[in-house]
């Protein structure tokens, strides 16, 4: 194989990336919105909502796992261990969070706060972690030049909303108005983290 086709193979696999990060982090954004949805019928209604909230809260993990390892093709050349690290950051969270949603449409719970088996704690600690990983995204991204300074400070808004209402939620609750507010930073930097994200990888 000569140098050309090297840096072909190269070019081609980064590409490959980009286009797959733009994929799923739009289908992580989908499932995200649709969850927020099935969280308030939950919160409100119950009923079949909480089989909903839980089925969704599975698909939206496997996406967010997607991305966290395609993330991890992107920046492993050069950041290495610290890149390697954030992937078993992010995948462990999700990891988590499918185990805990799997937990909670298996058992027999009243899906109150504190469900029986731990479902519900393991989702939460699970998003608590995957803030920890949009920090640590954050900070490779600005650090790489690859993304502006918009989609830096939407990572770090995830990811802090994300840590700040997990670590309060246990021992306020999860109607803690700081718990609220939280959430309500998370959801809507996520939204523009997406948008942000399709725009700066799209190839040229």
């Amino acid at each position: 194989m000569t140098t050309t086709d090297r840096s072909i193979g190269i070019s081609a696999t980064a590409t490959n990336t980009r286009e797959s990060l733009r994929t799923w982090a739009l289908v992580s954004l989908v499932l995200y919105l649709i969850s927020g949805v099935a969280f308030a019928g939950f919160s409100s209604f119950g009923g079949v909502w909480f089989t909903i909230s839980d089925a969704v809260g599975l698909l939206l993990g496997i996406a967010l796992m997607v991305v966290v390892i395609q993330f991890d093709n992107l920046f492993r050349s050069e950041f290495g261990s610290y890149s390697r690290t954030s992937r078993w950051i992010g995948v462990f969270a999700m990891g988590l969070g499918i185990a805990g949603s799997i937990v909670l449409l298996t058992s027999q719970v009243s899906h109150e706060f504190v469900p029986a088996e731990g479902g519900l704690g393991m989702q939460f600690v699970g998003w608590g972690l995957l803030g920890i990983w949009f920090l640590m995204l954050a900070s490779m991204g600005s650090r790489s030049g690859l993304f502006s300074q918009r989609w830096t400070w939407a990572a770090r808004l995830t990811g802090g909303g994300s840590v700040v209402a997990m670590a309060l939620t246990l021992p306020l609750g999860p109607d803690s108005p700081v718990v609220s507010i939280g959430f309500a930073l998370t959801f809507v930097a996520i939204i523009f983290w997406v948008v942000w994200t399709r725009k700066e990888l799209r190839v040229p």
